[in-house]
Parts: structure tokens; sequence; C-alpha cells
């Protein structure tokens, strides 16, 4: 489970109990920054031939899984990551590139839209473009199937909008599922438990 940026891992203890009422066990970490990014230093560091913290992010939720898959009692193939805002961005982006893991639950997100960017004239340095496809969780949808990707979102979302959220959902492949909520909620609610259990029981039955 990878919080929102500036969210800490014990701001998931919520989802985490809910799940361990469900029999499912989760590990949750802090992000690097906090889950804050700064993009344009990336991009930086990129161009200079260094890896970006983004990408050391990535890293971090894949190395997480295989630590929760080596804990006792852990069924190491049953795996689904799970993220919250700018989190579920790298729980996309992870799980595209963990073929062990079930699928994804990508809660209060969307991708950066840098395929309309390219197709606008907007970016069109190659470098830029390849930086910012490697960080824009819409690039890797293809990967995911055939394991689910599940987005969770709020109608009246004041941070990322239901409408951006929208736009990846319909880049992505089946299988797919997105659910919606009425509250004006960023981020995970109460209201979202029953999508999440049911989505579960399907990648992991």
């Amino acid at each position: 489970m990878l919080p929102g940026a500036t969210v800490p891992k014990e701001g998931e203890q919520g989802l985490a109990k809910y799940l361990c009422s469900l029999g499912y066990a989760s590990i949750a970490i802090d992000q690097r920054n906090l889950g804050v990014v700064n993009i344009q230093g990336d991009l930086q560091m990129f161009l200079n031939g260094e890896e970006p913290t983004e990408h050391k992010m990535v890293h971090d939720a894949l190395a997480a899984a295989e630590v929760l898959r080596a804990q006792p009692g852990i069924d190491a193939e049953r795996i689904v990551y799970a993220g919250e805002s700018n989190g579920a961005r790298f729980a996309i982006i992870a799980c595209a590139l963990d073929p062990e893991a079930r699928g994804v639950i990508a809660i209060s997100t969307c991708g950066y839209g840098i395929e309309d960017a390219i197709a606008s004239g907007r970016l069109n340095d190659p470098e830029e473009i390849q930086f910012y496809r490697s960080i824009d969780p819409d690039t890797y949808l293809d990967k995911i199937p055939p394991r689910k990707f599940v987005m969770i979102h709020s109608l009246n979302d004041t941070v990322i909008h239901y409408e951006n959220a929208l736009r990846t959902y319909v880049k992505a492949s089946e299988p797919k599922e997105l659910h919606t909520v009425g509250t004006a909620t960023h981020g995970y609610c109460k209201e979202m438990d029953a999508f999440i259990k049911t989505e579960l029981e399907k990648m992991l039955r």
C-alpha cells in the first residue's frame, strides 16, 4: 500500500485494519519525500544520467512486495498493489513491472496525460519525452493485463477531478473496473470498502 503525497505510512492504518478484518495482510511504506515529487528536478537528474527519485520510488514499491512475499503465512502468489493519489501512480507502474502480481487498486488517481502533451506539440524533445513517459502510469497500462486494473474515485474529488481519472481508465485494457463514490473525498474512505472487498475477492480467488 502506497500513501498519497505528504502522507506517512501510518496514514494507511485505517485501510490496513479493514484489510486485516477481511483476512488480508498488508505492508505500507513511507515513500521518499513522503510521496512528494519534484518532476523538474527528476527530469534534470535523468538528463544528467542519474536515476530519478521517482524511479527509485517504484523500486521501493517492488522491494516492499518482496518483503511481504517473504513473510511467514503469506501466499507469495497472491499479491496486489494498492495506492492512493500519487501513491497509486507508483502502484500502477509497480504492478506493470511485477509479472507475479495479481492486479492493482488505484484510489483517487490519474495519469499525467503525457501522450496528449506530445500530440499537441507541447512536448517534443526526445529525451524529455522518454523521461515523462517513464513516470506516467498511463504508459504502463498495456502491461497490466491479464491482471486486473481497478480504479476507485470520488465523483466530487477536489484534488484529482473525476474526468482526469476517467481519461486514464479509458486508456486501460480489459480486465478493468471503475467504481465511484459520491463523497467529496480525495483518497480512501469507508464508502469504498465494499468495492475493495469485492475486487480483492476476484483478484485473489
